[in-house]
C-alpha cells in the first residue's frame, strides 16, 4: 500500500513538473522570444483556443507516456518528448501553427506509446572477454584517429571564448578534414560523456582529466559550442537516472534552465540562455518542423531521393537538398542548413504515412536499447545514448543512425557487460 501511494506521488510530481515546464516554456517565448527574435520568424500569433488544446495535447501524451525509469527507452522517450514535442505545442498556440500536423505528431507519439507494449527483442550477449576487446580496439581506434587529425590538419589549442566559434567553426569547415564529421562527433557525443561516466564511478581521475582534456580540445579545433556542455549534460542525466523520481528532476532542471534565461533578461538584459537553450536548442527545431509540413505539404514529397544511398535510383525534384531548400524558401538563406528532427524528416519523405513507418523504425530502436541494455548501470547507458538520440530533435533518421553515431552508441551499449559498475 505503501510503495503504490509513493508511485502515485511521484506520478502527480511528474505531471506537475512537465506542466510547469510547459508553462514556463510558453512564458518564454511570449515574453522573450517572440520579443527579441521576432525578426527570425519568431512572430506572435495567439490562438487561445490553440493553446487550450496544446494543454490537454500534453495531458493525453503525459497519460499515456512511461511514467518510471526502468528501461532505458523510458529515459529517451522523455527526452524527446521535453524537447522536441512539447516545445512544438507552443509553437502550435503562440504561432497558431497548422492544427492537422500537430494532431499527427501527437498520434506520432500514441503510436510509439502503444508499440511499446510489443514484446522484448531477445539479442545474445557476447562472451566478456570478447566484448573487452572488441571495445578497446573501438575505443583505442577512435581516440588516436582523432588525435592525429586534430595534430595534423589543426595543430594543438585551447579556447574557452565562445564568442570565436563561428570564426573556428568557418576554418574547421574549410580545411575539409577526411572523416572528421564523423569520428569527432562520435567521439564528442558518445566515447568521451560515456568514458567520463565510467571514469567517474571507478573514480580514475587522472584518465577522467584526460578525457576532459580531449572534449576541450574538440571543442577549440571546431567550435561546436554543444561539444562544450555535453559532458555537463550527461553528468546531469547519469545523476537523476539513479534519482527516485527522475521524469520529475528531468523536467524540473529543463524548467530552471527556460526560467534562468528569462530572469537574466529581465535582470541584466543577457539573452545569452535563452538564446542558446531556449531558442536554439528547443525551439528552432520545433518551428523547422512546421516550416517542413508547411513546403512538403504543397509539393512533391522526396521519398528518400535525397540520401546519398538512394540517389543512384531515385530522382531527388528539388535543386537544393532539404536543409539548403527550406532554408532558401523559408530564410531567403541558402548557403544556411535548416536541418530537422525525426518528425519533419518522416513528413518529408512519405507525408503523414512516414509519420507511422518513422515511429515504427522508432520503437524498433527502443526495443533494441532495452534488450542490449537491461541489466546494466543506467548511468553509464543513458550517457553512450543521449546525445545521439537528443540529434533526432534536429536530424533525420538516418543521419542520426551514421554521422551522429546511433548507431555505434547502440554497438557500444551491447557491448557493455552486465555487472553493475564493473566496465573494461
Amino acid at each position: 500500500m505503501g510503495l503504490s501511494l509513493k508511485i502515485k506521488e511521484n506520478i502527480i510530481w511528474s505531471f506537475l513538473s512537465v506542466l510547469f515546464y510547459k508553462i514556463v516554456l510558453d512564458l518564454s517565448y511570449y515574453f522573450v522570444i517572440s520579443n527579441i527574435w521576432r525578426y527570425d520568424k519568431f512572430e506572435l500569433h495567439i490562438n487561445n483556443l490553440k493553446l487550450i488544446e496544446s494543454y490537454s495535447l500534453l495531458i493525453i501524451v503525459f497519460a499515456m507516456m512511461p511514467k518510471s525509469s526502468k528501461k532505458l527507452s523510458d529515459v529517451v522517450i522523455w527526452l524527446l518528448i521535453l524537447l522536441s514535442y512539447i516545445p512544438m505545442l507552443t509553437l502550435f498556440a503562440f504561432k497558431d501553427e497548422s492544427r492537422i500536423y500537430m494532431y499527427a505528431v501527437t498520434g506520432f507519439w500514441v503510436l510509439i506509446f502503444l508499440l511499446l507494449h510489443m514484446p522484448r527483442i531477445s539479442i545474445s550477449s557476447l562472451k566478456k572477454t570478447q566484448s573487452k576487446i572488441i571495445s578497446y580496439v573501438i575505443f583505442f581506434a577512435l581516440a588516436i584517429i582523432v588525435i592525429i587529425l586534430i595534430y595534423k590538419y589543426c595543430g594543438i589549442s585551447i579556447n574557452f571564448n565562445l564568442l570565436k566559434v563561428y570564426d573556428i567553426r568557418s576554418r574547421y569547415v574549410a580545411l575539409k578534414i577526411p572523416f572528421a564529421g564523423y569520428v569527432f562527433t562520435w567521439v564528442a557525443y558518445i566515447l568521451n560523456p560515456m568514458l567520463f561516466i565510467i571514469f567517474l564511478i571507478r573514480r580514475k581521475w587522472i584518465s577522467l582529466t584526460l578525457i576532459i582534456f580531449l572534449q576541450i580540445l574538440l571543442f577549440s579545433v571546431i567550435g561546436m559550442k554543444a561539444f562544450l556542455f555535453a559532458i555537463p549534460f550527461v553528468l546531469f542525466l547519469a545523476w537523476i537516472a539513479n534519482r527516485g523520481n527522475p521524469l520529475f528532476l528531468m523536467a524540473s532542471g529543463f524548467s530552471g534552465i527556460v526560467s534562468l534565461g528569462m530572469i537574466s533578461y529581465w535582470l541584466i538584459d543577457d539573452m545569452w540562455i535563452s538564446s542558446l537553450f531556449t531558442r536554439r536548442t528547443l525551439l528552432v527545431p520545433a518551428q523547422l518542423s512546421f516550416f517542413y509540413y508547411d513546403f512538403f505539404s504543397k509539393n512533391v514529397h522526396t521519398f528518400l531521393s535525397h540520401h546519398q544511398i538512394f540517389r543512384v535510383f531515385l530522382n531527388y525534384p528539388y535543386h537544393l537538398s532539404p536543409p539548403h531548400l527550406i532554408a532558401d524558401v523559408y530564410f531567403n538563406q541558402p548557403q544556411m542548413g535548416a536541418n530537422n528532427g525525426i518528425y519533419g524528416d518522416a513528413y518529408m519523405n512519405f507525408g503523414f504515412i512516414g509519420l507511422v513507418l518513422w515511429a515504427i523504425l522508432l520503437i524498433i530502436i527502443l526495443k533494441l536499447i532495452d534488450s542490449i541494455t537491461k541489466n546494466k548501470d543506467i548511468r553509464i547507458t543513458v550517457s553512450a545514448i543521449a546525445l545521439p538520440v537528443i540529434s533526432l530533435t534536429n536530424s533525420a533518421l538516418l543521419t542520426c543512425l551514421l554521422t551522429h553515431g546511433l548507431l555505434l552508441s547502440l554497438i557500444l551499449l551491447y557491448l557493455l557487460p552486465k555487472e553493475r559498475n564493473k566496465i573494461i
